[in-house]
């Protein structure tokens, strides 16, 4: 099975895959395919800009279509019209590269918010809305191939693709309360971006490995830890990583949390 250009290998064990959640998990796979390219951040537009290259990409499919279609006014003025909206999506393109060459000159660090509304926070846990859990980031690695227990027969594997790492963040989730409690992110429809230094700014992927925190639906005990792990792709020249964050976006929500 192949997921986003990498491959995920089976082996051999005597578990069960989660296989209720299954179609959540690709369909959730595709979804965010679809909104972000395979791997670009998580888009944050303002209304106009969405509405301006909406536009701009739906003139430019009309312009090549196979069938000669058009909007029925092939005038100057259309043409005119046409070159004013690529110029306009040019504008945007160096406004933000300006922003982030701005923000490491100040900083010593990249800008990795570009949209207004962003909150900063802390407890990954309290965003996402798993009330009875706190979630510890623990460190990362950088592989090219990962495994949850890497012994283990019937265990899933996730590989990168040719040129590329996988980046693996790690992350501790444990029960606060004094009662079994379930830890449920698959339902909160939460996606998570990891941005970094050395140009790091992509999706997590969604996999079928049973670790995945993005997926996870685990009954955790009282008082009792899990670790989870969000991955991601890098170029294999990147063998280490000073500074770290996770983006994470929930209906109309978005929030930052600085990890190292």
């Amino acid at each position: 099975m192949r997921e986003k250009g990498c491959v995920i290998d089976w082996k051999r064990k005597g578990t069960t895959v989660r296989v209720r959640n299954a179609k959540k998990i690709m369909i959730l796979g595709a979804v965010t395919c679809l909104l972000t390219g395979c791997g670009n951040a998580i888009p944050e537009l303002t209304e106009e800009e969405a509405s301006l290259i909406a536009t701009y990409a739906a003139d430019v499919v009309l312009e090549s279509s196979k069938e000669g279609g058009s909007r029925l006014m092939d005038t100057e003025k259309e043409k005119a019209r046409l070159e004013e909206l690529s110029a306009k999506i040019e504008q945007l393109k160096k406004d933000k590269a300006s922003q982030e060459e701005e923000s490491t000159q100040e900083t010593g660090q990249p800008s990795y918010s570009t949209a207004s509304g962003v909150q900063r926070v802390e407890n990954i846990a309290d965003f996402i809305g798993l009330e009875a859990f706190q979630v510890n980031y623990e460190g990362y690695e950088i592989v090219k191939s990962y495994a949850a227990d890497r012994e283990a027969e019937w265990e899933p594997t996730f590989d990168a693709s040719a040129g590329k790492n996988l980046l693996v963040l790690k992350f501790n989730a444990t029960n606060m309360t004094d009662a079994p409690a379930v830890l449920d992110v698959l339902n909160k429809d939460t996606m998570f971006s990891i941005r970094g230094d050395n140009g790091i700014n992509n999706m997590s992927y969604v996999t079928m490995l049973l670790n995945d925190f993005s997926s996870a639906q685990d009954e955790i005990g009282a008082g009792e830890s899990r670790q989870y792990v969000l991955i991601t792709q890098i170029d294999e020249t990147i063998t280490e990583v000073g500074s770290l964050s996770l983006h994470m976006k929930k209906g109309d929500e978005s929030a930052d949390a600085l990890l190292q």
